[in-house]
């Protein structure tokens, strides 16, 4: 059964004792960052945190993370017994990719519950925690999916790209790449004249952060359709208050604005702790998203998210990033007519950046096929697949000791491939 909405999501990570409340008082500045990091390490429960200092009448008070800190609650998020080895995820993701369900549009919903807009504004009522030391400020953007439209096709867009408050209340600097796809929505709107509309979700079912966060191919469709095939179930979506955009009617928060592509706007961003383990970019001018209107449930909950990872250190998208990179590279090679895959992991640590594949070899070239199709022709290649390591079918690729020892006994370094 689908999750409706993060909260009943929260609900079934709570029956099965997956979730904790903290009630103790936490500051937002650096210590609940340092907590949330510390239990996803160990892979621990999901976090609700209940006391944060400055917010305790502020119209959200509650900041919710590491919801998909583990594999057993990667497995139910997906409507599968907590017992399912990443193998069965995996698998089962693979094979929704390729399926889709429209969504629905609603009149309203519960994000209606509360519209903010004008001098009302204000960014900072929202407990937004500040991560790390180093962070250029305090990063809104982290577990987030940000909606753009294509001013052309209209087809909508759901995609993962940091962002931190500004220099005021009611802007969000962002990284704002030109190779992803809210960057060539821009373009577009850059050569029309105009600023590009934004909405931004906080708080939902967690499998469309695990779709807006990857490089899904969704050719014709926003990733909307694959969600609703991914749950089962159509997305209930509601018109945005300030735009054309449509966004989950059952979330948490939207904040709804507008990029402008003039420099003249920009506004310092960075560095900030990211993914790869390390801090990434310099403090310098960047996109802003100017905010004009929240919505937000009753009570609404913030959703947060700790990112980075290294040994003995793991954050929250170290497993659904894995799970969800590992199943399109394993449809993209059988796409591109590589012959008898049984298996694809991306190495958590490194979130897809070591690529593994298990093959049943037909020749002695299977394995360089492997390698070219996933850097040549697809566009993976700019996101995963740094190293690409390629098994035989005796070779388990989601047994970390088995890799290793076939690295060890049957790689000839000379030839530059595996015997």
């Amino acid at each position: 059964m689908a999750n409706k909405d993060m909260r009943d999501w929260m609900a079934k990570i709570d029956e099965v004792g997956e979730l904790k409340r903290i009630t103790t008082e936490v500051d937002w500045n650096l210590e609940l960052g340092a907590i949330a990091r510390r239990v996803s390490s160990q892979e621990g429960p999901a976090l609700l945190f209940e006391n944060i200092k400055d917010y305790k009448n502020t119209p959200c008070r509650q900041v919710f993370i590491n919801g998909l800190a583990s594999r057993k609650r990667m497995a139910m998020s997906l409507g599968l017994p907590r017992d399912t080895g990443y193998r069965g995820i995996v698998e089962f993701v693979k094979e929704k990719l390729g399926q889709r369900i429209d969504p629905v549009i609603v009149d309203s919903g519960p994000v209606k519950q509360n519209i903010v807009k004008g001098d009302t504004v204000n960014l900072y009522e929202l407990p937004i925690p500040r991560y790390n030391e180093l962070d250029g400020g305090r990063y809104i953007n982290t577990y987030h999916s940000t909606i753009t439209m294509d001013p052309d096709t209209r087809l909508l867009n759901a995609g993962t790209y940091r962002g931190m408050i500004g220099d005021n209340e009611k802007s969000i600097a962002v990284l704002l790449s030109p190779t992803q796809h809210w960057g060539i929505h821009l373009s577009k709107y850059e050569q029309r004249g105009e600023e590009m509309p934004v909405a931004v979700v906080y708080g939902w079912d967690p499998l469309l952060f695990m779709y807006a966060s990857a490089p899904v191919f969704h050719p014709g469709c926003s990733e909307y359709e694959l969600l609703g095939a991914l749950r089962g179930e159509p997305v209930e979506l509601v018109k945005c208050e300030t735009s054309d955009l449509y966004v989950p009617a059952s979330a948490e928060i939207i904040v709804e604005g507008k990029i402008s592509p003039d420099p003249k706007t920009f506004q310092m961003e960075g560095p900030f702790g990211e993914y790869t383990g390390f801090y990434g970019g310099f403090k310098e001018p960047k996109p802003v998203i100017r905010v004009e209107c929240i919505t937000h449930r009753n009570n609404p909950i913030f959703r947060a998210g700790i990112n980075g990872a290294s040994p003995g250190s793991y954050d929250e998208t170290t497993y659904q990033s894995s799970l969800i990179r590992s199943a399109i590279v394993w449809k993209a090679l059988e796409d591109a007519g590589v012959p008898n895959i049984s298996g694809v992991w991306g190495s958590p640590i490194h979130q897809c950046a070591n690529i593994r594949v298990q093959i049943d070899k037909v020749s002695r070239g299977h394995a360089k096929q492997v390698a070219a199709a996933l850097w040549g022709i697809s566009n993976l290649g700019l996101y995963v697949g740094k190293n690409v390591t390629v098994v035989d079918e005796d070779i388990d690729v989601f047994d970390d000791d088995a890799v290793e020892w076939a690295i060890a006994w049957r790689t000839n370094a000379e030839m530059g491939a595996f015997t």
